[in-house]
């Protein structure tokens, strides 16, 4: 063993680089030859690392960066790229493949020719098709032509083929039905009925000299225009293509009232949002803080355990028991309220009362952290603080105001604002809870009055009524990380986190 030991990095490169190899070639033909080539160079190169001895620190960074690009950094990119095209519903495919398609599509010219057909199959289990037209001339196929070789009847046997029985053709049929013999001059062979096969024209033929389609049904010219092939008269051809369309989603975003006007909207509500559910879960936690770090309170640890039991619950758990308590209908709240109150609130029908439930709900799911950071940063303080202001007349709420929150805002801000970032994309809550209803009255959209731009951004990517559009979406998303960020920067600077940065420098 001992003498295989300076071979051990070798050995193990070999068989990286074998791996590889496999998963290179796998990916090639799913992928193309580049991204198969570009993996085998990237495994070949942590092959090096491995063998050399000076490139030990890299066999960690350059796993981690290679992660990092594929999780974090590419998605970014895409999501960018997305955003400049019209990829979405009728918009999938790409310009080749949307021709590819299209050069398929066949039709059955004026005066064609039928032709009644036999089936003949050699004894190795070939299949060979002979034809005949109206005249009685029998006919093969060879070199994309029709071939003369009889008249009258269809031969018994042809060339070691053996026609097949009248009551064995039919169960060959279904082999016949795909196929689509290729003639000269653009026309196919195909079958028009069970016992028919006719001669069909290519309808669509692409020129890559003019980069046009040619429609030989009618003659036209179809040039390529804003992801379709256009006629004309401007009638697009379905399916159509994936291009790039610059700003215009951006453009699409403020100058279209279909999407600007419940845009504006959706992003008020997200900011109000963010902010109210992150000072109220905030001040609940601090308030629930503060108890639980008086000395002379009993039972502490057992009211910590119950209060951090709704954080202990997977949040979509809580959100759907949720969804079921505030039923208008049958819902355990609103039986209590009418037993009580006489009243039975429409908590999803209204918006004011749907907001309000979200604003509950999230303050159910919420306080447990912001009490729990509270709470280890009160824990924090120095004691001898609030001695000296006792000393000194403090009283309790002038300690709150002059100790506790300067200090409580100093180590927590950072985590305030980083919740606020969460609630502002907290999809979760709105989806599960809401789904963004009741729906805006006034206008014709996918949002609802309760939606936030994350969840708007979903219904336009995968549940918009006219189909998906996901260059849109990917522009709101993008919009939505500068928003997120700006205003992260922004509470950053107002609770002076970056003063704080230099002043421990």
């Amino acid at each position: 063993m001992n003498l295989l030991m300076p071979f051990l990095p070798i050995i193990y490169a070999g068989i990286i680089v074998a791996i590889g190899t496999f998963f290179s070639y796998i990916l090639s033909i799913i992928a193309g030859f580049v991204w198969g080539l570009i993996f085998f160079l990237v495994v070949f190169l942590f092959a090096l690392l491995i063998v050399h001895p000076k490139s030990y620190p890299w066999r960690y960074i350059v796993p981690s960066f290679l992660l990092m690009f594929m999780f974090m950094i590419y998605p970014i990119i895409y999501t960018i790229q997305i955003a400049f095209t019209n990829y979405g519903t009728g918009h999938i495919l790409t310009k080749t493949q949307v021709i590819e398609q299209l050069e398929k599509e066949t039709f059955l010219p004026e005066n064609t020719q039928n032709f009644e057909y036999e089936i003949y199959k050699a004894k190795t289990g070939e299949i060979l098709l002979l034809f005949r037209d109206k005249s009685k001339n029998i006919y093969k196929i060879e070199d994309k032509k029709l071939i003369k070789i009889g008249e009258g009847d269809f031969p018994k046997e042809y060339s070691n083929y053996k026609i097949v029985p009248q009551t064995q053709k039919y169960g060959e049929i279904s082999k016949l039905q795909n196929i689509k013999i290729e003639l000269e001059n653009d026309t196919f062979l195909q079958m028009s009925d069970l016992n028919t096969f006719s001669i069909y024209r290519q309808r669509y033929k692409y020129i890559s000299t003019e980069d046009v389609l040619i429609d030989n049904l009618t003659g036209e010219k179809l040039i390529p225009k804003n992801g379709f092939f256009v006629r004309p008269n401007g009638q697009e051809i379905l399916p159509g293509f994936v291009t790039n369309v610059g700003i215009e989603n951006f453009i699409r975003l403020f100058k279209d009232e279909r999407v600007s006007k419940p845009f504006l909207r959706v992003f008020i509500w997200n900011v109000l949002w963010a902010t109210l559910t992150t000072f109220i879960n905030f001040a609940f936690g601090l308030f629930l803080a503060l108890l639980m770090n008086d000395k002379n309170l009993e039972f502490k640890g057992i009211y910590r355990t119950l209060l951090i039991v709704p954080w202990a619950i997977p949040s979509f758990i809580s959100l759907l028991i949720w969804v079921g308590l505030l039923n208008t209908e049958v819902g355990v709240v609103n039986r209590i309220l009418l037993s009580i109150f006489g009243v039975k609130i429409p908590w999803f029908l209204e918006t004011k009362w749907a907001r309000l439930a979200l604003f509950v709900v999230n303050l159910w799911l919420g306080y447990p952290y912001a009490m729990t950071v509270c709470l280890g940063s009160l824990q924090s303080i120095p004691e001898e603080l609030y001695e000296a202001a006792k000393v000194d007349g403090a009283s309790y709420f002038q300690q709150l105001k002059t100790i506790t929150l300067p200090l409580l805002l100093t180590a927590i801000g950072p985590l305030i604002v980083g919740t606020f970032a969460f609630n502002f994309n907290n999809f979760n809550v709105i989806y599960l809870l809401t789904g963004g209803k009741p729906p805006m009255a006034d206008i014709s959209s996918v949002a609802g009055t309760t939606d936030i731009l994350i969840s708007y951004t979903y219904k336009l990517a995968f549940e918009g009524g006219r189909g998906q559009d996901y260059g849109l979406a990917a522009t709101i998303s993008i919009i939505v990380f500068l928003i997120v960020a700006l205003l992260s920067l922004l509470n950053f600077w107002i609770s002076g986190m970056f003063k704080q940065e230099v002043r421990y420098e």
